[in-house]
């Protein structure tokens, strides 16, 4: 377990980004991959409710359970998050899921790219359907807002919105 820190920022392209952390010496450790990503929660919402988030992923040839716990609120997203590699197939987690009474509740699909800044900061790229953001993650505010100036990005205009939020707000703009 672990607390994460993040913020997301939409841009309308990735090469200044990409440029900048080049500038900063970032290391790219994960070239463009797809990722998929099922939201599950109990038929009643509880966890929706309680703010609790159960995430199953595949990226990079690995399968993902995650947990995160109800967050702070504030600009930044802040949580505690629990996270495994699970050794069975995509398929077979959703199976095991369900079999929990977990029902799938929102999926999305990314492209997603991952730098690392040092000092536990990671830079996502991810491209979604309706959009691409930059997702800075760290376990300090102090080491979000320092990698967002370093990327040009103002901490103040980040949001902590997620995916499937910013995914709502994208069809009430398009509608």
């Amino acid at each position: 377990m672990f607390t994460e820190v993040e913020l997301k920022y939409p841009v309308k392209d990735f090469s200044e980004i990409r440029n900048n952390l080049q500038k900063a010496g970032a290391e790219l450790i994960c070239k463009p991959e797809e990722e998929i990503n099922i939201v599950y929660d109990l038929p009643d919402g509880s966890l929706k409710h309680s703010r609790t988030l159960l995430r199953l992923r595949e990226f990079n040839s690995e399968i993902i359970l995650t947990v995160k716990e109800p967050g702070l609120s504030g600009a930044m997203k802040i949580r505690k998050e629990h996270e495994t590699i699970l050794s069975v197939t995509f398929g077979q987690a959703e199976e095991m899921l369900q079999a929990l009474n977990y029902v799938p509740v929102f999926h999305y699909d990314k492209i997603r790219e991952i730098w690392s800044m040092g000092m536990g900061i990671h830079i996502c790229l991810d491209s979604l359907y309706f959009g691409k953001f930059v997702e800075i993650e760290a376990d300090t505010q102090l080491k979000v807002s320092n990698a967002s100036r370093v990327l040009g990005l103002d901490p103040e205009k980040g949001t902590s919105k997620s995916y499937r939020s910013l995914q709502l707000l994208s069809r009430s703009h398009n509608s």
